[in-house]
């Protein structure tokens, strides 16, 4: 989706001068490889990474200051310095949003640039150079976190009571790109945690900070590797209640094992009720998911253990509405996709976007993962098609489905899923099949490789809308409010993809004394 909206609906108003100049060099990029144009955009580029450099050296000098100050009065015990405390204190979750939608908006730009400047491919690429120059810089730097660090020890005595109980987010190692643009939109860092595999492959978790007493939500989809990153969330829930936290919450974007929700024959486990026994016996409180394949894994958990099963759908709507479909249809790849299909034409239809229409594949299933034959329900000639799918996986079922519609006359086919597993051949079925582009949110890491292997995957981002669950279910605040057209827009209209902070997540390979 486009970062100049995501820019201005997170810009703090009385800092706007001290932003990157985004918007200035994108129009300056879409001249394309014109002679002057490098020039001007490097001069731009360096201006704005000046910019923000002064104005975080100025702020975390002041952050400095009023810290400082408070120290100094409350071991005097003088409460003078109290209210310009409280005041930075709150300002730094700001700013720490205002760090991270810098950060990504220089990421973004210089995508652009070797896009714009037609370097792709050539070798001449300046984006991975100049992303590692950009760690380099001041506003990069780990100050606002020191400072962070200084501000809670101090304001420890005052949280103790405060009847309501502390935000935490705490991060795995399945998706720490996600778990990032999340603390980016909440204003509030991950916690430090030191996350290591030993040679004989098993998992141990160190959370480094005081956490007693606090909301803390878990950020881990249990995506490939599955078995380990299921063991790893495991793990931090026992540590986290070990360490005697207020309540824990599980953001689970991606629920392994979701596919085998019953029993398909004899002597077979119900596997997904088996990973929500696990969760529960380590002590989970409450459960965040995207799009469960199937819903009655929302059952598994019993009553003491609500789940919140969010519909990715809605973050697609927007970037569809702005593609120009022509009399779109939204098709369901199986019977059971149905009830999502519907869900996802009737929201496209109240975007604008005029003559939606539904059509559905009946599919014959040779083995899993195969499709024997299709069948066609629904008119789709001279029309663009969206197919709307949970998971990728294979991409076997997505792109049978994909060229039985090219064959039936379809103008264009697109595709949007919730999960992009891309396991095996699906990278070259999607380059040799009839899609266009397939759309997925970024519930699970998207690998480089497969980036590769398929442009035609793009990535739209669950972030703003997990920040925003995360907000709510922490404030007691409804859930389905999200979801209606009036106060939902805000929360589908963009969502970018951030660049990873390299030291969030500690990894290691040792061995066990």
């Amino acid at each position: 989706m486009k970062f100049s909206k995501d820019l201005n609906g997170n810009l703090v108003e009385r800092w706007e001068q001290h932003y990157i100049k985004y918007d200035d060099m994108k129009k300056l990029l879409k001249q394309g490889p014109q002679e002057g144009v490098e020039a001007a955009f490097d001069e731009l580029y360096s201006q704005s990474i000046q910019i923000v450099n002064e104005f975080f050296r100025t702020k975390i000098e002041e952050y400095e200051q009023v810290l400082s100050n408070y120290e100094q009065s409350d071991a005097e015990g003088n409460t003078a310095a109290e209210t310009p405390f409280f005041k930075a204190f709150k300002e730094m979750g700001e700013f720490q949003t205002f760090i991270w939608i810098n950060s990504t908006g220089f990421q973004k730009i210089m995508k652009k640039y070797d896009k714009r400047m037609e370097l792709r491919g050539t070798g001449n690429e300046r984006q991975s150079v100049m992303e590692e120059m950009l760690l380099q810089e001041l506003f990069m730097s780990d100050q606002l976190e020191k400072l962070l660090e200084r501000a809670k020890k101090v304001n420890s005595t005052n949280q103790s009571s405060n009847k309501k109980y502390e935000l935490k987010l705490l991060a795995g190692s399945a998706n720490p790109e996600l778990a990032e643009e999340i603390s980016g939109r909440l204003g509030i860092p991950l916690l430090k945690t030191e996350i290591k595999r030993f040679n004989d492959g098993e998992c141990s978790i160190n959370v480094h900070e005081k956490i007693r007493g606090t909301d803390v939500f878990i950020i881990q989809p249990t995506c490939m590797p599955v078995n380990d990153n299921l063991m790893e969330l495991l793990l931090m829930i026992s540590a986290l209640k070990r360490a005697s936290v207020h309540s824990v919450v599980a953001v689970v974007p991606y629920y392994g094992y979701a596919r085998q929700d019953r029993k398909s024959g004899s002597r077979v486990p119900i596997s997904a009720a088996d990973v929500a026994r696990m969760m529960e016996a380590m002590g989970v409180d409450r459960v965040i998911c995207v799009d469960l394949h199937a819903g009655q894994i929302q059952g598994f958990f019993g009553p003491c253990t609500p789940v919140d099963n969010l519909v990715a759908g809605p973050i697609a709507l927007e970037y569809y509405r702005t593609i120009g479909l022509d009399r779109p249809v939204i098709v369901s790849p199986d019977a059971g996709g149905v009830a999502r299909v519907k869900e996802f034409k009737e929201g496209l239809s109240e975007t604008g976007v005029v003559k939606v229409t539904m059509a559905m594949i009946i599919k014959q299933r040779e083995a899993a993962g195969k499709v024997g034959s299709a069948d066609l329900v629904g008119d789709v000639k001279d029309k663009d098609c969206i197919i709307v799918d949970d998971i990728i996986d294979t991409a076997g079922t997505l792109c049978a489905a994909a060229n039985e519609l090219k064959a039936f006359g379809a103008k264009r086919v697109f595709a949007f899923a919730t999960h992009g597993l891309f396991n095996g051949p699906a990278p070259e079925r999607i380059m040799a099949s009839a899609l266009e582009e397939v759309a997925v949110a970024n519930t699970v890491p998207l690998q480089p490789e497969v980036a590769v292997r398929c442009p035609k995957i793009k990535m739209l981002s669950v972030g703003k809308l997990l920040a925003e669950t995360i907000r709510r279910v922490h404030e007691g605040e409804s859930l389905s409010e999200m979801f209606e057209v009036a106060s939902g827009q805000a929360i589908f209209a963009s969502a970018p993809l951030p660049k990873p902070r390299a030291d969030t997540i500690g990894a290691a390979s040792e061995s066990p004394n």
